[in-house]
């Protein structure tokens, strides 16, 4: 996805979660965009555009931006990343 538009999500998002600090924000819209970026390929639709992809994330941002940083994840990997301080690796 753009760097530009990811930024814009990020301070979308920071918006909506006053919680959120700068790094923490961009970290979960990178992974908000590859999961679904990542869930369309794999059902065969092949690359998701950069609007579709923005679309579901605000919904997502809308819906669940405030509390997002309640959200405890099972995923090993997406957990890790998300102990980690402003999600910057220690």
């Amino acid at each position: 996805m753009n760097p530009d538009l990811m930024r814009q999500l990020a301070e979308r998002l920071m918006e909506a979660n006053g919680s959120l600090s700068a790094g923490r924000a961009a970290q979960w819209i990178e992974l908000l965009a590859s999961d679904i970026e990542s869930s369309y390929a794999r059902a065969g639709y092949g690359m998701m555009e950069d609007s579709q992809a923005s679309a579901m994330i605000l919904r997502w941002i809308d819906v669940y931006g405030n509390r997002l940083d309640e959200f405890k994840a099972t995923n090993p990997k997406i957990a890790a990343l998300l102990d980690e301080p402003d999600g910057q690796p220690e």
